[in-house]
């Protein structure tokens, strides 16, 4: 009869034991047998059954785990690893050895010294006893030797970390002092997140740090943070244990990025052994400052394409770099590199790049070291061009931005039979090649442009836009000179000769080397087929044509299109409509049942009468936005459009004053309220109202003349008069005790001529009193006679 018999050199190095509980093949098992290579399993499950099978099949599956006597997933066995054990004290090591004396004796019955064929003590026989009494017996024992921290729950959390990392576990748990002290692992990983979450900030202090860490803590772990929360000192030390310079997050935001993102030794560099077997693409800032299509200076934008094997720049664009404006989600006049611009740089790399009249002569083809009969021969379209090679990519190395992520670009890489690999995210050592040429570009290029500006600000000239300025179009030609002259035949210190590798080479001369070893097909895209690599949309044509945008197209040729079906499932009536940002003028329908294209112009092109471009109509669209105007006032836009061609042609107005806003400062609540005088007044009822005495005199007359004294009045004589006697009212005769003199009303009171008084003294001044009858004399005897003898 056979007997089972335990085979350490398969089943335990491969972490099965007698009696190990597993999982397997979505089933949980127990280790019956371990015979050679082959493990039979009895099952756990209630309709579950037993098997048979190889250790290398049981432990090799995805889903094979250990599994404690709760059936709870064990972490995997690892090598031990001892190295720290002669970093420990004596006293240290003593005690990490007692505690693996305990934890063997615990699992295996016997301690490992003990003598061979010894009896298990009572309470730790595996047969006998479970693994909870086991360690229930353990932590009676071990508080009766005297140890702290002994119970059950801390016995079976150490005999985890001893199964799973060995000794290594023992040290973490028993013995202070981990590579960040008493720190809690959990607020050392909330650290390290607020470090690198603040990698793109602005500079700050490590006060700032320990702040948001105090924060961080609080929100994850609320319950727990007077335990956790670390003092400042203890802050700092961390720090230093983590190796994070406090001085360093004062560095610049650029320079703080680029040390967290750089490579990680040993580096590797980027190989290829084929032209275009990988093609690395990127945008950056070019630091030069142009013209635009508007007249008014802007900053560019270079997108480029690299062939890693030769270091020939098989492509650059330079596009404007305008911010729009507006709000969010519907800014207008915006512009920078698009999906677009990164297809027109694929095609202008599957074609020679044209010699423009005025080059230098070392600027061509047939001037340099490239094959140029041979690639003549192979495809005319090179008789003339520059000295810059057309290599076809076969693989392209892009970043996350959304121009290569979106659909467009995939699609035209699709058709073009060109991979498409994205990068790691922020990590620039897998586009180091296209890296590199840039700060290259502009080192040699930019800084001896008109129009440089520098890295930053800090570095900017003053007036830089101030002084001669290059259009957007005649930079773009600078740039292919210059790539064709300077970059494509100046040795590089990448490329080595293959003959003569102590002997640096010129990107053509490299290009000149292989292509003499893998020949060279062209690929020649026709107009039918550049038309194929244009942005499109799906849609229905009307008795009005297309639109695309704000802007309508039609033409006879497309009415026949109107309200016809497109036979595609799906599709319906909408035809796919394509365009071209840099032209569009006119549109193309696809007819995929003829494999043809049917064009149409923009309805309003005669109000523009000129060359534009989907950017130029956004900046009309904007300003007839601001002038209070509607998006589809196509008319109106097509005027602005050819305005701003027009003032293009002027350039920038010297004379236009440009008034700043006023600088307010913080606003202040200077108003002090004051009290209304007609509170609590009723409103006046029309039907009392009185209508005021007019003015019988010009104003002129009371304001600057004073009323004339009347005469005086004979006085009688032997009558006194009293001088000395005013008015008590003015206008009023003053009294006297006879027959005195009266005298003139007084019309103002301090000797100047104003309104100051009552009402009664201005009418009085103004109005004369009215003239009243004087009382008949008295009558004298023989006066009735006399009168009537004189009658």
């Amino acid at each position: 009869m056979a007997t089972a018999v335990r085979q350490p050199d398969t089943g335990e190095q491969a972490g099965l034991r007698l009696g190990a509980r597993l999982r397997w093949q979505g089933g949980t098992y127990r280790v019956l047998v371990l015979q050679g290579a082959e493990v039979q399993l009895g099952c756990l499950d209630e309709e579950g059954a037993d098997a048979r099978a190889l250790v290398e099949a049981v432990v090799g599956a995805d889903d094979f785990a250990l599994l404690d006597e709760d059936l709870q997933g064990l972490e995997r066995e690892q090598v031990t690893d001892t190295s720290r054990l002669s970093l420990l004290s004596e006293a240290d090591l003593k005690l990490v050895r007692d505690w693996e004396r305990h934890l063997r004796e615990i699992e295996d019955g016997v301690p490992p010294d003990a003598e061979e064929g010894a009896v298990p003590r009572p309470g730790y026989d595996p047969d006998r006893f479970t693994v909870r009494q086991r360690l229930a017996a353990k932590a009676t024992e071990m508080k009766t030797l005297g140890f702290r921290h002994a119970s059950a729950g801390t016995l079976e959390r150490r005999r985890r970390a001893y199964q799973a990392r060995g000794v290594f576990g023992l040290i973490r748990e028993i013995v202070p002092g981990s590579p960040w002290g008493r720190t809690d692992e959990r607020v050392v990983k909330l650290l390290l997140a607020e470090v690198k979450s603040g990698l793109g900030e602005s500079d700050g202090d490590a006060s700032r740090l320990y702040e948001r860490l105090q924060a961080a803590v609080w929100r994850e772990h609320e319950a727990e943070y007077d335990k956790l929360m670390i003092s400042r000192a203890t802050f700092y030390r961390l720090l230093g244990r983590l190796g994070i310079n406090v001085a360093s997050l004062h560095w610049p935001t650029d320079r703080r990025l680029d040390e967290a993102n750089g490579a990680v030794p040993p580096y590797t560099p980027t190989r290829a052994r084929r032209l275009g077997e990988q093609v690395q693409i990127d945008s950056t800032g070019l630091d030069i400052i142009a013209i635009g299509d508007d007249g008014r200076p802007v900053q560019v934008e270079l997108t480029a394409a690299i062939d890693v094997v030769s270091r020939t720049i098989i492509g650059a664009m330079i596009v404007p770099k305008v911010r729009g404006r507006g709000p969010r989600g519907r800014r207008l006049g915006g512009r920078a590199t698009r999906s677009f611009d990164a297809v027109l740089m694929l095609a202008q790399a599957l074609a020679p790049m044209p010699a423009r009249p005025g080059w230098s002569p070392r600027a061509l083809a047939e001037h340099s070291e490239m094959p140029y009969a041979d690639l003549v021969a192979c495809d005319p379209r090179m008789a003339g061009a520059a000295a810059r090679p057309v290599i076809r990519p076969r693989m392209v190395v892009v970043d996350h931005g959304k121009i290569f992520n979106s659909e467009h670009f995939d699609d035209v890489c699709r058709m073009l039979r060109i991979k498409v690999r994205p990068a790691r995210e922020r990590t620039a050592t897998d586009k180091a090649i296209i890296e590199s040429t840039f700060n290259a570009i502009k080192r040699r290029f930019s800084q001896y442009v008109a129009g440089y500006t520098g890295s930053d600000l800090k570095r900017r000239g003053k007036h830089v836009a101030d002084g001669p300025l290059w259009s957007l179009n005649e930079l773009q030609d600078l740039l292919n000179e210059w790539i064709a002259l300077d970059w494509q035949q100046k040795p590089h210190d990448g490329l080595r000769s293959p003959f003569l590798p102590g002997l640096t080479i010129s990107p053509n001369r490299m290009y000149a080397t292989l292509v003499a070893a893998e020949g060279h097909v062209p690929l020649v895209l026709t107009a039918h087929e550049n038309r194929k690599l244009l942005p499109f949309n799906y849609l229905k044509v009307t008795d009005k044509g297309v639109r695309i945008g704000n802007r309508t197209y039609n033409s006879e040729a497309l009415q026949e299109y109107k309200n016809r079906h497109t036979q595609i499932p799906g599709q319906g009536r909408r035809w796919q409509i394509r365009y071209s940002p840099y032209a569009p003028r006119f549109v193309w329908l696809w007819d995929h049942n003829k494999d043809d294209w049917v064009e149409a112009e923009f309805i309003h092109q005669r109000l523009i009468s000129d060359e534009w471009t989907e950017w130029t109509w956004e900046q009309a669209t904007l300003a007839v936005l601001e002038d209070g105007g509607h998006k589809e006032d196509q008319r109106r836009i097509a005027r602005e459009v050819s305005r701003l061609r027009e003032r293009a042609r002027r350039g920038p107005d010297p004379d236009t004053v440009r008034v700043p806003q006023l600088f307010t400062g913080p606003i202040l609540d200077l108003d002090v309220p004051v009290a209304d005088p007609y509170e609590g007044i009723p409103d006046p009822d029309p039907a009392t109202v009185v209508r005021a005495p007019a003015l019988t005199m010009a104003a002129e007359h009371f304001l600057h003349a004073p009323r004339p004294a009347p005469p005086p009045l004979p006085a009688d004589p032997g009558t006194e008069t009293d001088t000395d006697v005013e008015p008590a009212v003015a206008g009023q005769p003053a009294a006297t005790g006879g027959k005195g003199v009266q005298e003139p009303a007084r019309a103002y009171r301090t000797g100047a001529l104003s309104l100051r008084g009552g009402a009664a003294e201005v009418f009085g001044i103004t109005q004369q009193p009215a003239p009243r009858p004087a009382p008949p004399p008295t009558a004298e005897p023989g006066a009735e006679e006399d009168d009537g003898e004189a009658s």
